[in-house]
């Protein structure tokens, strides 16, 4: 009888063995099954990411030329062609490869004939070049036009000038061949008479709002200007424009105490709100320096219940022309 207890004992030792060794089979097969859906779904990720960045950057159109084309993906093709009266110079079409790069330069459109409007002045000789032209310039002038006369310095001859701060001489530097050419410093101009005057930049710009130094008044200095401002404005740090002086916060005010200080534009107004007189059964109390609250109403004044609660006090500083 004990030795067929123990067979049995044995017996369903044996069938647990085998079912612990299938559940373990199952569960390696599931957790193998579950790691190859999370590879092709990391897969599928970084495919869908490096799509979404395989693209060039933005390209410039031309100066009077078109592209066309507007894909910037690898692979993908821009082509580019210029107006009437324009020549493409590189090459007409760009590729977008695939280290995200454009082959090639980028080309640009040169008219086909600069000089046809005859740009150089005093004889000069124009020559076409791939994106403009230059003047070659005969014995005397100078200048991207040959429009500036080349003047042989006298530095020995000169004699004492009236206005020395907005004329002055101009410095001698000789060339290679021993000729001598004056300049002037910056804001003078050399004159016929060699002499360097100065430039009024004021006058020059201000027959032009589009092109106006200054957003006030003007100031002209010898090889220079200023901007002035009104009264009640410092210049600005662009050296251009004016900007209001708050009177009030940097404490530049005239205004007794108990007065509020308003800042206007280019000035200050020193006030003291008042609350209104009482009406009709209504009165009303300050609270604070800009705003009255309404005194508690009788409880028959039904033109007290309808006037306003609290009354407050704005100021908007408007500019005039």
């Amino acid at each position: 009888q004990e030795c067929l207890n123990q067979q049995r004992a044995l017996s369903v030792v044996r069938q647990m063995q085998k079912l612990l060794v299938a559940q373990e089979a199952a569960h390696l097969q599931g957790t193998r099954g579950l790691r190859h859906q999370l590879s092709i779904l990391q897969s599928h990720l970084q495919r869908a990411a490096t799509k979404r960045n395989e693209i060039c950057p933005q390209l410039a159109v031309p100066l009077n030329g078109r592209m066309l084309g507007r894909s910037l993906r690898v692979g993908h093709e821009v082509h580019f062609i210029c107006n009437a009266g324009f020549q493409l110079v590189g090459s007409e079409t760009r590729t977008c490869r695939h280290n995200r790069t454009w082959s090639s330069t980028q080309p640009f459109c040169r008219s086909t004939d600069d000089c046809s409007s005859n740009p150089c002045a005093n004889s000069g000789t124009c020559v076409d070049g791939n994106q403009s032209y230059t003047c070659l310039c005969p014995p005397g002038w100078s200048g991207p036009s040959c429009q500036s006369p080349i003047y042989s310095c006298r530095c020995l001859d000169w004699v004492t000038l009236s206005n020395t701060s907005f004329s002055r001489q101009p410095r001698c530097a000789e060339g290679r061949s021993g000729s001598r050419r004056c300049s002037c410093d910056t804001g003078f101009q050399l004159q016929p008479g060699g002499v360097c005057q100065d430039v009024d930049e004021c006058l020059l710009y201000q027959s032009s709002p589009q092109t106006q130094i200054c957003l006030h008044d003007c100031l002209n200095l010898p090889g220079s200007y200023r901007c002035l401002c009104p009264p009640g404005y410092l210049l600005h740090a662009d050296r251009n424009a004016c900007e209001d002086v708050n009177e009030c916060t940097g404490k530049q005010h005239n205004c007794s105490q108990g007065d509020l200080c308003i800042n206007t534009f280019g000035g200050h107004r020193c006030v003291r709100p008042k609350c209104p007189p009482p009406r009709h059964n209504t009165s009303y109390v300050k609270t604070s320096a800009f705003q009255c609250e309404r005194n508690p109403c009788p409880m028959d004044s039904r033109a007290c219940q309808l006037a306003a609660s609290s009354i407050s006090f704005h100021y908007l500083p408007l500019q005039a022309n």
